[in-house]
């Protein structure tokens, strides 16, 4: 499956719910975007260095912005920032002032309420991913880990910052995550909250409304985003938790719930026969038999466009979960492609997609964290082309990719947790 540009997030509607990857409008961004055009009020252009300098004066304007008395003001200033972090990679700018700039939407995350908390939230994320791997990515984690579990866990806050915060703690613990007990931790934290979908004693569904309903796909998504990267130890032990209990999530009324347990289920199974080509999870062939189901499923009681998208994406999980097979997707930017090829990947790809929106194209070219996750090696130079490899040869790199970033990743981790208990 070719696709082009960066990926559409979780509501929104694609002609084949397996590919999440299609061009994001920009005008809502822009609207509010001060940094829409590096020019001068003037309207003459400038050089490439004058350019940049214009956009961190905006930037730094906008950062300030953060603490404006007015709520308006605040909430504009926010998404100020996060479409400067979304155009461009800011890693070495915000380096210098990611305390500031992490203590403002801090304040604003425990002060504000609803959408405010939701900007807040975003750009955290965003600020997360400009930094990287990094100690000062770290430490951002640490700092803000309580706050955003709290919140994430507050009944009485807006299901909307409750979901923003739920793929806050995914991004931060796949990200900045060195201690594999805290993200266990998260992972139990964020299981509180998607359970709460599974069937009730009575096997019957709960009803929930549609703001909790995404803040069950969130939490979801998180947890298996995390579970993407744990230890085959604890793979084991969740797959024997969970396997039998989240099939009880393609009963629910809503789409994205519906989509988030399937693909979750697809990804339990791949982690699984990485360890034992022979494993069989419980009641397999029911399982089967509902997917089939949902990929034929032509109730009139859904809109058309769900109807269209839950076959496409529970056809792809149906042939996974029956002889293995993934669709691949190809994602194109710039000169170059990225293939995702396992379940893994891909909720690794749509986390990362849905936050960065627009920018992930510029993102995928130009941040070195995500070129390190899909294996994209150094950014390539404007102008040079990219080699392209053939299907077999590209499936044993990514193999060998996967398999060196998890082992030079860990060795960093170890180092850092040395220097903090040293």
């Amino acid at each position: 499956m070719d696709v082009d540009g960066a990926a559409a997030g979780p509501s929104d509607p694609t002609d084949d719910a397996m590919s999440t990857a299609s061009q994001c409008s920009l005008s809502s961004e822009q609207s509010l975007d001060p940094f829409a055009a590096d020019v001068p009020e003037g309207g003459e252009e400038v050089d490439e260095s004058s350019a940049q300098e214009i956009f961190e004066e905006k930037l730094i304007d906008a950062i300030d912005g953060i603490l404006e008395k007015s709520l308006k003001g605040r909430v504009n200033s926010i998404k100020s920032v996060i479409n400067a972090m979304r155009k461009r990679v800011l890693t070495d700018f915000l380096s210098d002032r990611h305390v500031t700039l992490a203590d403002a939407l801090e304040r604003s995350l425990k002060k504000g309420k609803g959408d405010e908390q939701v900007q807040s939230s975003t750009a955290l994320i965003l600020l997360c991913i400009q930094l990287g791997l990094t100690e000062e990515g770290e430490q951002l984690f640490r700092s803000l880990q309580s706050t955003l579990i709290d919140l994430m866990l507050d009944n009485s806050a807006s299901p909307n910052a409750r979901a923003k915060c739920a793929e806050a703690i995914g991004i931060f613990g796949f990200i900045s995550g060195n201690d594999w007990e805290v993200i266990s931790d998260l992972m139990s934290k964020l299981e509180s909250i998607f359970t709460k979908s599974y069937l009730k004693g009575d096997k019957t569904t709960p009803s929930l409304s549609p703001q909790t309903c995404n803040l069950h796909r969130a939490a979801l998504e998180s947890w298996s985003l995390l579970l993407s990267i744990a230890t085959p130890s604890t793979v084991r032990l969740i797959v024997d938790k969970h396997l039998q209990k989240l099939p009880e999530l393609l009963e629910s009324p809503d789409l994205d719930v519906r989509t988030a347990g399937g693909e979750s289920i697809s990804l339990m199974y791949e982690l699984s026969w990485e360890q034992d080509e022979d494993f069989e999870g419980p009641k397999m062939q029911e399982l089967c038999e509902k997917l089939k189901q949902m990929s034929t499923d032509n109730n009139k009681h859904q809109a058309k466009k769900d109807r269209k998208q839950q076959r496409g994406s529970f056809r792809d999980i149906l042939h996974y979960i029956e002889d293995g097979s993934f669709k691949d997707i190809n994602c194109k930017f710039d000169t170059e492609t990225l293939y995702i090829d396992s379940w893994a990947r891909k909720r690794q790809y749509d986390s990362l997609c849905s936050n960065l929106g627009s920018g992930m194209n510029v993102h995928l070219k130009e941040n070195l964290l995500l070129r390190e996750i899909f294996g994209l090696g150094a950014p390539i130079p404007d102008g040079l082309p990219s080699t392209k490899l053939s299907k077999n040869d590209r499936r044993l790199y990514n193999q060998a990719a996967f398999k060196a970033r998890t082992q030079v990743r860990q060795k960093l981790r170890d180092k850092r947790m040395a220097k903090l208990s040293g």
